[in-house]
């Protein structure tokens, strides 16, 4: 069988494993069975038993068939595969993304993202920052190239209230802004700078107490007072890192400012606010009013977006129309 014909079968029927992917594959009772190709005639055989351990001398075999390119897996058997290549986003990006559909690799990044995303909101910022940073530029660098894999995205977000889902409905829906919603592509580097703008925006709300979290529909000035302080203290989080850009902290520090001067923490007006804020503030105030939260029934996208319509002293009407591209088109 000719090398054109073999590249169909793999790519219609099989997925390749990497030397790295298959590192971090369980070893004992494996979920699926790994298949091994042979190159003379493109015919796969089992190199694996499903729900057997794989011994040493199997391992090494595998290892050195990884190396060779002739280790795959069944397409069908990638939703198994879910939990171990989440967990290793950045690696299933890096070596086999050109070899799943979009249709199984958005359940893919968005469940990896979640749990990167976890890490610092829940965890430690100081900690995971790395790791969180080098996920989302892998996934970012890939939604650059690859625009269309947001429509399989959407649809996967969580509208339960958490920092969490908050950050990653705030970071798809706006890259599908970024990307869908306006004419010409940005830059890669200016998409992932907005990118990583989106998604942690509301990171210093960890420095406020679960309490003041768990009620905020029912708040009291004090409670009020230290909510508005959560951009100020994003933005001097996230400085620490030193791996944050000018305009992407800018943007943090902006994403509560309104076009009329209401907003917090300076109170500025719309030419004082960057594009990048503006999106951000719009988006975060799109994805507050749909997700389910204490206190308050979640609005359907299209009253959300008629409220954001409304509000025309507060939004750029050009990013909620750009909004609407994505996120209309998601509902229906």
């Amino acid at each position: 069988m000719n090398k054109v014909k073999i590249s169909q079968i793999s790519q219609d029927n099989y997925c390749s494993i990497t030397r790295a992917i298959f590192k971090f594959l369980p070893k004992t009772k494996l979920p699926f069975c790994l298949y091994r190709m042979n190159p003379s005639t493109g015919s796969f055989k089992p190199a694996t038993t499903e729900g057997k351990t794989i011994i040493s001398s199997e391992k090494l075999a595998i290892y050195d068939d990884c190396e060779k390119g002739l280790i795959f897996i069944k397409n069908s058997s990638i939703s198994d595969c879910k939990p171990y290549f989440a967990a290793n986003l950045e690696t299933v990006i890096s070596d086999i993304s050109d070899s799943i559909s979009d249709e199984d690799l958005a359940p893919i990044i968005v469940e990896g993202l979640k749990e990167s995303s976890n890490k610092i909101f829940k965890d430690s910022i100081k900690n995971n920052f790395g790791s969180f940073h080098a996920v989302l530029t892998a996934t970012g660098e890939l939604v650059h190239s690859n625009p269309d894999i947001i429509w399989h995205m959407l649809p996967l977000l969580d509208k339960s209230h958490s920092l969490t889902n908050k950050s990653l409905s705030n970071g798809i829906i706006g890259a599908g802004v970024c990307l869908h919603g306006r004419e010409g592509r940005p830059s890669l580097d200016s998409f992932l700078e907005s990118l990583i703008a989106l998604f942690l925006c509301d990171i210093g709300m960890c420095c406020l107490p679960d309490f003041v979290l768990g009620k905020e529909f029912s708040l009291s000035v004090d409670e009020q007072k230290r909510i508005r302080t959560h951009p100020v203290n994003s933005v001097e989080v996230l400085s620490l890192t030193q791996s944050m850009t000018k305009t992407s902290l800018r943007a943090i520090l902006e994403h509560h400012e309104r076009l009329d001067g209401s907003g917090y923490p300076r109170g500025v007006t719309s030419d004082q606010i960057s594009w990048l804020g503006k999106l951000c503030g719009a988006v975060d105030s799109f994805v507050a009013m749909t997700m389910e939260r204490p206190g308050k029934t979640s609005m359907t996208t299209v009253n959300a977006l008629k409220t954001l319509y409304k509000e025309s002293t507060l939004y750029d009407s050009n990013i909620i129309y750009a909004l609407e591209k994505v996120t209309y088109r998601e509902e229906c």
